[in-house]
């Protein structure tokens, strides 16, 4: 028998190699920065790139200025002369007008801000501001989970059945299987964004925020399905939906409890996401007899 094995060195093998491709080939006077916040106080004769990270405009940069996870503010003085994008943040101009920039201002899409507010927190989590987990919005949210998982079984049985048995074989590969997808994707953006032009760069980006998406939202469908069962003992199909509702149920109530639920939470949505790469989203896993 042979079987497809080797996706956890695949996965590292690309996340090294979009590392190694980054440093290696910034342009000349160009800054890029990961989880730390840039200041431009000099003038910048290439772009600036952050990822997680906010930047502050206080100098003339004379390239693009492309932001993932992160806000651009403007002091005076501050300008860009190529394009602006920023990926799930916000651009603050001085005084409220138009941000003082030469080329495109863009930010397409949020779905990166959604994402990474969603590794951080359970979805119906109250915030700073709305601390009441019972107000209509954590409600409405954790209805919606409950019914994309329930749509997804509906269609998707069996890959989810599928996922979840991969799940159940290998918990701690598929936790770091998802540790490296996640890195992979924010660096394969982040890649794009720094070496490629704008018109390739931004779809890169958008489908590698989808990815990350879809990857968290089917996987966390199949973890749910799989504690279900683990409760109710049975992987009858038709005590599927019964499953699926009681671990969700399980799942949900744990990420209730203060500091360890969001730990919990946290830890399942990167599972949720190598679940999803390693079984492909639940596709069949063919043998060929030699």
């Amino acid at each position: 028998m042979i079987r497809r094995r080797g996706a956890l060195p695949a996965l590292l093998a690309l996340l090294l190699a979009l590392a190694a491709s980054s440093s290696a080939l910034a342009a000349p006077g160009s800054i890029t920065s990961v989880r730390r916040d840039v200041a431009v106080t000099e003038p910048i004769p290439g772009r600036v790139v952050a990822v997680l990270s906010d930047v502050r405009v206080a100098a003339r940069v004379s390239g693009d200025v492309v932001v993932w996870g992160g806000n651009v503010s403007f002091a005076p003085g501050g300008s860009v002369g190529g394009d602006l994008l920023v990926f799930g943040g916000r651009i603050q101009p001085v005084g409220g007008g138009r941000p003082p920039v030469d080329g495109r201002v863009a930010t397409p899409g949020s779905l990166l801000q959604i994402y990474l507010a969603e590794m951080r927190r359970a979805p119906w989590e109250g915030s700073a501001e709305r601390p009441s987990v019972l107000s209509g919005l954590h409600l409405i949210a954790l209805a919606a989970w409950l019914a994309v998982a329930l749509v997804l079984l509906y269609f998707f049985a069996s890959p989810l059945s599928r996922a979840a048995m991969s799940a159940e074989s290998d918990m701690s590969g598929t936790l770091a299987a998802g540790a490296l997808g996640v890195l992979t994707l924010f660096l394969a953006a982040g890649a794009a964004l720094s070496l490629l032009p704008a018109r390739v760069a931004i779809p890169i980006a958008l489908v590698s925020a989808a990815l990350a998406v879809l990857a968290k939202i089917f996987g966390m469908a199949a973890l749910f399905l799989l504690l279900g069962q683990r409760l109710v003992k049975s992987v009858s199909p038709a005590r599927r939906p019964a499953a699926l509702a009681a671990g969700f149920v399980a799942l949900g109530g744990v990420s209730l409890v203060p500091l360890v639920g969001a730990l919990v939470w946290s830890i399942a949505s990167i599972v949720a996401v190598g679940v999803a790469l390693l079984s492909r989203f639940g596709t069949p896993r063919y043998r060929i007899a030699v």
